[in-house]
């Protein structure tokens, strides 16, 4: 999610207005080459795009084929509620609860930003967040085989925004963030027992707006906004040594010092394919970008692919990403007017084509 420097609590709607004020840009990064055609990495757009109503700052979670998107706020700074299933192979969304007779599909929770979701054991589990008037710690369990939802234990750890979640084997951990204080904190969730443990705290600085994936048993956490000032370092956690490593950075070798640095980064998305890790999009909290990097961790390389913006899509922050099968997916997300509910497709391999 995108957060920018807070130092008195206000409405998103009012950080909106500032950043527009400020002239908060989108920008097409190019940063491993001279031409876009160098690079691959094919966008296609899905013209039913998100049915729902345009957000950032959502949530999703999956489980089996079916992907679930919810929470986020609108153009109007308006806090949602909603959840949408996504089955690719079929191409068709679900509003959860939209029938009267299956209200306990809704979520219960108050509409929110700013929250963290993750599957685990066959079951969505969303909380913590935003939604206007405080942050919050309650969480909330989803069984897809009865579509209704049930309160589990609070947040221990306190209620918060833009924090990340991960889940690794048997457990979710959920950590770092934002309560009007930067937070490095991290805790593991045993759905079992319903019950949260304090763990390692986040390796690098603390922050709120990282971005975290989990690849062959160990997360990748890193980026994000600490005090202000958007992150560039990524780390590892190994669950079974309770300890965090740092890994290459994201690094671009042609960078000079009159160029802005688009490296760090807030509120990027990351998914899996294969054997790398894709990151993708964000705000250097200047300009939103639309650049995919994908991070061979066997290798310890970063390869730069086509960008979403310009002739294919818009750079954007905060956006939902996930991957079925050999393409991923993305969706929502702001560049700073408005909001999208457009909907493409990546395949990091094949060559870029017309987007017209």
């Amino acid at each position: 999610m995108l957060y920018q420097p807070t130092l008195t609590r206000f409405s998103w709607g009012t950080l909106l207005l500032l950043l527009l004020s400020l002239g908060l840009g989108t920008l097409s990064c190019d940063l491993g080459g001279d031409d876009d055609e160098d690079l691959l990495g094919d966008w296609e757009q899905i013209n039913s795009g998100f049915p729902g109503v345009g957000r950032n700052a959502a949530v999703s979670f999956t489980i089996g084929d079916i992907t679930y998107v919810g929470l986020g706020f609108d153009e109007d700074g308006e806090r949602l509620s909603d959840f949408w299933a996504y089955n690719p192979s079929q191409g068709f969304w679900d509003n959860l609860g939209r029938l009267s007779t299956d209200a306990q599909a809704r979520f219960p929770g108050s509409a929110r930003n700013g929250a963290v979701a993750f599957a685990l054991n066959g079951k969505g589990y969303v909380g913590l967040g935003d939604n206007d008037q405080d942050y919050l710690a309650d969480f909330y369990e989803y069984t897809p085989a009865t579509r209704s939802w049930r309160k589990i234990a609070d947040f221990p750890g306190g209620a918060r925004r833009g924090a990340v979640a991960f889940v690794i084997g048997d457990k979710a951990y959920v950590g770092t963030g934002y309560d009007d204080n930067y937070l490095v904190d991290m805790w593991s969730y045993d759905s079992s027992s319903d019950a949260w443990s304090p763990v390692r705290d986040f390796g690098g600085s603390k922050r709120e707006g990282a971005t975290a994936v989990v690849f062959n048993g160990k997360a990748y956490v890193g980026f994000g906004n600490s005090n202000g000032v958007a992150q560039k370092n990524l780390y590892t956690f190994d669950p079974q040594q309770n300890s965090w490593t740092e890994v290459e950075s994201l690094r671009d070798d042609d960078d000079d010092d009159d160029q802005v640095d688009m490296e760090s980064r807030i509120s990027a998305s990351a998914f899996v394919l294969g054997q790398r890790i894709f990151f993708f999009g964000g705000s250097t909290g200047g300009y939103y970008l639309g650049d995919i990097w994908a991070y061979d961790p066997a290798l310890d390389i970063w390869t730069e692919h086509t960008p979403l913006s310009d002739d294919c899509g818009a750079a954007r922050a905060t956006t939902i990403t996930f991957s079925f099968g050999s393409l991923a997916y993305v969706t929502t997300g702001t560049a700073g007017s408005g909001r999208f509910d457009d909907l493409w497709t990546f395949s990091p391999d094949a060559e870029q084509e017309d987007c017209d």
